[in-house]
């Protein structure tokens, strides 16, 4: 009797503690990031990949959030293919939900889209007037030797790319003069401006910065650069590796105008840049003229493009990588013509000074990055 007692108080504790056992905690998914997505990348289609776990459950369906519009249910896809977003700043967020109702942590993905770049295979070609009717400052004729890959904006800068910078930094926008921003190349944008844009994709790009706060190269260390192959971040062009792209890299080219000997085929100017609606000169939309040897367009015409150098006279001297240091200037080299100038002054060797620390409206940019 006593050992019955004994056993069926044993019992009775037993279910007492069964009873005070708290439920089980669901545990939450776990989800991972496949691949990396991010930075600075040309505007083409963007995969964006994820995995997900659950330590005691299952998936029941993911969550999707892309430029901040609010979570869409995505169904049990792990990749989501972007292919419609425009140039500028983006993000997207993924999270799961088990079959409990629980939700994973978030992960994310941000990126700067940018228009495509063009690949520059290093060479050597002649530098200047090599038709014999332009302007002095184009002469001597000298041999230049780029040793190096560089990539070359395939377009110049827009709007669009220009507006997402101001907008991420809070930064005042420039002036269209209500000529429509978007695709246009941004214009009215200091030198000053422009390397504080390239310095900015950098910054986005997990790059070392190419300028510093005096507009001095910096190589990778953050030591002021002699040489532009030392540069990692995103710039402006050299004077030498502008006029070779804008030659389509070829020692040989013929073309007076980047890409042709008739200039109405590959840029906007003077002749033929009416803006449809006021029939008054205005730069028109990136891309719409015929493109140079390397698919590079509008290097001739719409909008004059900042180099990153001080003007400085030509030598006869054969040069190798050159660069010329900024040391205090403030007048800079512009390239190209524009939408307001004559035939002549599109011509491929054309070149003037302008102070860098205004903004004018026939003047903007294109980025370049040394190959790695």
């Amino acid at each position: 009797m006593k050992r019955l007692l004994i056993l069926l108080l044993i019992v009775l504790f037993a279910v007492m503690l069964a009873g005070c056992k708290k439920p089980r905690e669901n545990q939450p998914p776990v989800l991972q990031k496949i691949g990396e997505s991010e930075g600075v990348i040309d505007c083409s289609a963007n995969v964006l990949e994820w995995i997900a776990s659950d330590p005691d459950g299952t998936i029941a369906k993911y969550y999707v959030n892309v430029d901040e519009a609010g979570w869409d249910d995505y169904g049990l896809e792990t990749e989501y293919v972007w292919n419609d977003y425009g140039t500028g700043v983006h993000s997207f967020e993924v999270k799961a939900e088990d079959n409990e109702g629980t939700f994973s942590n978030i992960i994310s993905w941000n990126f700067v889209a940018i228009e495509e770049m063009i690949l520059v295979e290093s060479g050597k070609f002649t530098m200047g007037d090599s038709w014999g009717d332009g302007y002095e400052n184009e002469l001597p004729l000298h041999e230049v030797t780029i040793d190096y890959d560089y990539f070359i904006g395939k377009y110049e800068v827009t709007f669009d790319e220009f507006d997402a910078f101001c907008d991420d930094l809070g930064r005042t926008k420039p002036k269209d003069f209500s000529w429509g921003r978007e695709r246009r190349p941004v214009i009215s944008v200091s030198w000053y401006d422009a390397i504080a844009y390239c310095n900015w994709l950098s910054d986005k790009a997990g790059l070392a910065r190419a300028y510093d706060d005096n507009g001095n190269l910096l190589d990778l260390s953050g030591g002021m650069a002699d040489d532009p192959s030392e540069v990692n971040g995103f710039r402006l062009p050299t004077e030498a590796e502008w006029e070779y792209a804008a030659r389509g890299g070829d020692s040989e080219s013929l073309f007076k105008y980047s890409g042709s000997n008739d200039p109405d085929e590959v840029a906007w100017y003077r002749e033929n840049a009416h803006n449809d609606t006021t029939d008054s000169l205005s730069t028109w939309p990136v891309g719409e003229k015929e493109p140079n040897g390397l698919g590079i367009h509008d290097m001739s015409g719409n909008v004059l493009e900042w180099c990153t150098e001080p003007f400085q006279e030509y030598t006869a001297d054969s040069t190798t990588n050159p660069y010329v240091p900024i040391d205090g200037s403030k007048d800079f080299v512009i390239r190209g013509g524009s939408y307001f100038n004559i035939a002549k002054l599109l011509r491929v060797p054309y070149r003037e000074e302008v102070n860098g620390e205004i903004g004018i409206y026939v003047v903007g940019f294109r980025i370049v990055r040394t190959e790695k």
